[in-house]
């Protein structure tokens, strides 16, 4: 018995060595235990929609990847895609600010599974609603000869939400409208999107109002004449020289049927009183209701005032100028005034620039015979200065002059 017994018990010791040698055939060389890895595995969130109920979001747009390693046998392993693979992380319970969440990954059974890393960085941030102003950005330009007036907007604040530097991020809340061409008044309802202060739109918030109304009115654009209601009264012994305003014709805008019947706009009432020297004053102009100012608001209106001055010039008798007088008749010197004394008012720049040379006393003889005449004198003054100079007295008047026969 006992020999049967060692002999069935090399018998079994044989039949396991040879399976031994089997199964590491097969396990070498049939089915070996290998290793795979799959780079940028990514990472799911889970549990978003409840943190969000915490007033919570997660910052950005993370999107964490990770490194799996597969450990097993051939078949094993190479039966498990990328698509086999969940990478996940549980957002619930964690707090605003930066968290390390350990990542979970789930592998079908009967390989081992490592990964790399074990934790991802997820920021939690606070929701925040702020309001922002709505802007409307123009492209082109209207017609030649008209303007766009001033939009009207509703609601001009809108709501922002989003994570809050994000919402701090936004500038404003932008409507495009296209104005080339246009002619007529502009009514529409523009889409809204909230931008940065680069111009570039924030799309990780929400703008609560989608829609915007907007009125732009289109002026046109027409010169009128500026009437000017100016009243200047000199100081005593003072002339007005010119008055000057600048400019005479301006630009204004508005709406077509408003302009069709206005030609020209006044200035308010000014008056300058008692004006002893020149001096420049702003009028501002009076705008009809719907008429505005494109160019000008105001004229610049300079008056030039001068003394007048008087001066008392001697002319000697014998400077006396005889016209027309008969060819056989003289004048008796010793009969004619000794002098005439003419007095002259005229503007100081004219008074500086009269020579007392040019003034000349004038006897008209035509038809006088010999005898004694009573004549009244002829004042010439150099003819740029005629219609500027005022005599305001001779002396004498008239005087007598006797012609006689020539010898």
């Amino acid at each position: 018995m006992t020999k049967l017994m060692n002999r069935n018990f090399a018998a079994k010791l044989i039949s396991i060595f040879f399976a031994m040698i089997l199964w590491l055939y097969v396990m070498s060389v049939v089915n070996p235990v290998i290793t795979n890895e799959e780079l940028n595995i990514p990472v799911q969130l889970m549990n978003e929609s409840i943190v969000r109920q915490s007033d919570l979001v997660v910052f950005g747009q993370p999107e964490p990847t990770i490194r799996v390693r597969l450990s097993g046998n051939r078949d094993q392993v190479q039966r498990i895609t990328r698509d086999n693979i969940e990478a996940r992380v549980d957002l619930r319970g964690y707090t605003e600010g930066t968290n390390s969440i350990p990542i979970e990954v789930i592998v079908p059974a009967g390989v081992e599974v490592d990964w790399s890393p074990k934790f991802a960085t997820i920021e939690l941030e606070r929701i925040v609603s702020k309001q922002k102003e709505v802007v409307v950005q123009m492209e082109g330009q209207p017609a030649e000869g008209y303007v766009l007036g001033e939009t009207q907007l509703r609601p001009n604040l809108v709501w922002v939400e989003g994570p809050e530097s994000f919402v701090n991020s936004v500038e404003n809340v932008v409507a495009q409208m296209n104005l080339n061409g246009k002619q007529e008044n502009i009514s529409l309802n523009l889409p809204l999107k909230a931008v940065n202060s680069r111009g570039e739109e924030v799309t990780t918030v929400t703008v609560r109002t989608t829609l915007v109304d907007i009125f732009a009115p289109i002026d046109q654009l027409k010169s009128v004449g500026v009437d000017l209601d100016l009243n200047v009264e000199p100081a005593e012994g003072y002339q007005i020289i010119s008055i000057i305003s600048e400019p005479v014709t301006i630009t204004v805008k508005g709406q077509q049927d408003i302009l069709a019947g206005i030609n020209s706009v006044p200035t308010e009432p000014y008056l300058l009183e008692e004006l002893a020297e020149s001096t420049e004053v702003i009028i501002p102009i009076v705008f009809p209701g719907g008429v505005m100012p494109f160019d000008y608001e105001n004229v610049t209106v300079r008056v030039d005032v001068e003394e007048v001055l008087e001066e008392t010039y001697v002319v000697p008798r014998e400077e006396f100028r005889t016209l027309n007088l008969d060819e056989n008749l003289v004048i008796n010197q010793e009969n004619l005034p000794e002098r005439l004394e003419i007095t002259i008012s005229a503007l100081e720049s004219l008074m500086e620039n009269l020579d007392p040379r040019t003034i000349q006393v004038i006897i008209e003889a035509e038809n006088l015979d010999e005898g004694v005449h009573q004549v009244t004198p002829r004042i010439q003054l150099p003819l740029y200065m005629e219609n500027s100079v005022t005599i305001t007295e001779i002396t004498p008047e008239t005087f007598d002059i006797q012609l006689e026969q020539q010898e």
